[in-house]
């Protein structure tokens, strides 16, 4: 069943329940309403009809006939009887009524007053108290015209009812497509989306409900997520294919060249070395490229602190490349030091950044400043080298891409371009900066 549908049926059983019970209420409502007031008017007339029949010996004529006058317009004397101790009719016109017990003449005379509803009528019983006795007066109305009264509002109820279950249906399905509508075209972008464009993020209405807004939001960065995966999948397939290739096929040479002939010992433990390095630089590149897919790391993100991170590095340039760098961390706060992240994925990024400006600037001294800026935490790393030129700046993050410049030095053109992805994916903003007197690389993390 489709959203719209279902909301359709759940507001029409709501309303329907909530209707149901509304009517009930107005009903009972209406109808004790009434009831008291008949029962008012009834009891109104008893005591005219005990006073014109009990008080006779105690009024003038004129009085009498007034109350006579008042009693005949408003009840007849064919329901009113006046019962005397021994429950005997002893004045007026009604007859035998079966609704008229023992138990109710006896009700009235302990309760001094007391009602009695029946399917058709309505009684009255009063206690009164005379010279001639004590008597308990009854009178009857007739029900037929209340009952008319409840019938027609029990019929203007069930008409409500019925044209407004189908009202709310006509209205929940107009605002069922309403309310669809943001949700039908969040599935017709998804619709349009393909294996060249499904990187694309959703757009949203200005319009649309705050919950909307945060489904699109939520599937936008659960597709950028998926989308860095498959940049780095694909970066790995590129990476492994082209850095594979260079040692293996040094390697394969290097012994072609060896068997061709006799060498010496020396000869033979130079090609041995020769080998070895190129096997180290396999498995060093084996290892960039495991932890750049994933495998080792499964791109597990914890709490981590960007100082340890960068402190790391530097110990590492220092012991392995006798690194001549000037530190200087300017956060007062450690807490804002404290992101998610992968630590060795972050290392294995930095340690790039780090590197190259000791590679390029022929191992001079480099700084490195940690501060904050715009309340976010920003690493430099500066050195002195021979810079980028503005023509290859553009793409020096392009996977193998390396400056005419670099000519002489080694390297292979990945290792910035890892970076960035691994930056990217700890949503850290890489900008680079250079000219002939060196480079500044500057990272900006949005935490």
């Amino acid at each position: 069943m489709k959203l719209k549908h279902r909301l359709a049926l759940y507001s029409v059983l709501i309303f329907s329940v909530v209707i149901l019970i509304a009517s009930a209420a107005i009903y009972i409502s209406f109808y004790k309403k009434m009831e008291t007031i008949e029962l008012q008017v009834l009891k109104n007339k008893t005591l005219l009809a005990a006073v014109y029949y009990l008080e006779e010996d105690e009024v003038g004529n004129e009085e009498r006939v007034t109350i006579q006058n008042q009693l005949r317009r408003s009840i007849s004397r064919k329901n009113i009887a006046v019962y005397n101790s021994k429950n005997v009719i002893a004045k007026g016109e009604m007859g035998v009524d079966n609704f008229i017990t023992k138990d109710f003449l006896n009700q009235v005379r302990n309760q001094r007053e007391a009602h009695l509803v029946s399917d058709n009528n309505f009684y009255f019983g009063l206690y009164y108290e005379d010279n001639e006795g004590d008597f308990v007066v009854i009178t009857r109305e007739d029900k037929s015209e209340f009952n008319q009264q409840l019938l027609a509002l029990l019929q203007i109820l069930i008409v409500v009812f019925i044209v407004g279950v189908i009202l709310i249906f006509i209205f929940s399905q107009f605002l069922g497509r309403l309310a669809y509508a943001p949700i039908i075209k969040i599935i017709d972008q998804i619709k349009e989306r393909d294996n060249n464009n499904f990187h694309q993020p959703i757009r949203s209405g200005e319009n649309d409900y705050a919950e909307i807004k945060d489904l699109i939001v939520s599937y936008n960065h659960f597709i950028e997520k998926l989308s860095n995966t498959f940049h780095i999948q694909k970066n790995f397939i590129d990476y492994v294919s082209h850095e594979l290739r260079t040692p293996i096929t040094a390697i394969l040479g290097n012994l072609e060249v060896t068997n061709t002939k006799d060498r010496s010992i020396v000869e033979y433990k130079e090609n041995i070395q020769l080998i070895k390095q190129y096997i180290l630089d396999l498995e060093e590149t084996l290892e960039k490229m495991t932890l750049l897919s994933g495998a080792n790391t499964r791109l597990e993100f914890n709490e981590i602190r960007i100082d340890e991170v960068v402190w790391h590095v530097i110990e590492h340039a220092i012991l392995y490349h006798n690194a001549n760098i000037d530190v200087n961390i300017e956060v007062e706060d450690t807490a804002d030091f404290y992101i998610q992240g992968n630590a060795k994925m972050l290392e294995l990024a930095l340690s790039n950044i780090v590197e190259n400006a000791i590679k390029y600037s022929l191992n001079s001294i480099i700084k490195l400043h940690v501060y904050k800026e715009n309340s976010k935490i920003r690493i430099d790393v500066i050195d002195t080298g021979i810079g980028i030129p503005a023509k290859d700046l553009v793409n020096i993050k392009q996977n193998f891409y390396r400056a005419e410049n670099t000519k002489e030095f080694q390297g292979k053109g990945i290792g910035l371009s890892l970076a960035n992805i691994i930056f990217g994916l700890h949503k850290i903003n890489l900008d680079i900066k250079s000219d002939s007197k060196g480079t500044c690389v500057s990272l900006i993390f949005n935490k």
